[in-house]
């Protein structure tokens, strides 16, 4: 029976799944929206408030992911395999969990300036972001696959732009090492920050994993 058989028999109460992973990742745009806006803003004053309305926004992430686990405990038919809806929740929610670690450095490693490196990946993880809210929201009708594996290679090139723009911050803060201090803050800042494009990345691929089971 194809994905589109199934849709139309399903109960709104399954389908709701779909909405859950459509707020999830809507939440995490809203997420790298708000984190690209306040590092440009070049005022380490406003860091502690970007730190709490991140930490709401993670929460928001978290209950989200907990009402996924919740309803998948308790429904027998799902619109796709419960696995897949599983490891999507989970990955998405990592996305916000890495930016938010990022948040906590700002204050925790008192930053004054923000080095352009991480302003250049903060950018791709807006990009990024919107390309996966793109994508969790195809998941209700599969039937544009060339529009889906364009959008899954587009977060796989801003990835690989996101690791060179990544070594060569590494280069530049190794480069000159004033302060081995700084070295190891800015070490840390530059692999979290990266990493928040490599959950982007996972996104995508379990997406076009379930779409290809679904096609």
């Amino acid at each position: 029976m194809s994905l589109n058989a199934v849709m139309r028999w399903l109960k709104p109460r399954e389908m709701i799944f779909f909405d859950l992973l459509e707020s999830a990742s809507s939440n995490v745009y809203q997420a790298a929206q708000l984190f690209d806006r306040e590092i440009r803003s070049a005022d380490p004053a406003r860091f502690a408030e970007l730190r709490r309305q991140m930490k709401d926004l993670e929460h928001i992430g978290d209950d989200l992911t907990h009402e996924i686990i919740d309803r998948l405990n308790h429904t027998f038919v799902t619109p796709i395999d419960r696995e897949d809806i599983l490891t999507l929740a989970h990955a998405i929610d990592d996305v916000i969990d890495r930016i938010h670690s990022v948040c906590e450095r700002l204050i925790l490693y008192r930053i004054s300036q923000v080095m352009p490196a991480v302003t250049e990946i903060s950018s791709i993880i807006v990009e990024g972001a919107g390309e996966i809210l793109h994508l969790t929201r195809s998941l209700r009708n599969m039937s544009n696959q060339k529009e889906i594996g364009d959008r899954i290679r587009r977060v796989h090139a801003l990835e690989n732009k996101a690791d060179s723009i990544y070594h060569a911050g590494l280069a530049e803060i190794f480069d000159n090492p004033k302060d081995p201090i700084e070295v190891v803050k800015w070490k840390e800042m530059l692999e979290k920050i990266e990493d928040a494009t490599d959950r982007i990345e996972l996104v995508a691929k379990v997406i076009g994993s379930t779409v290809m089971k679904n096609a």
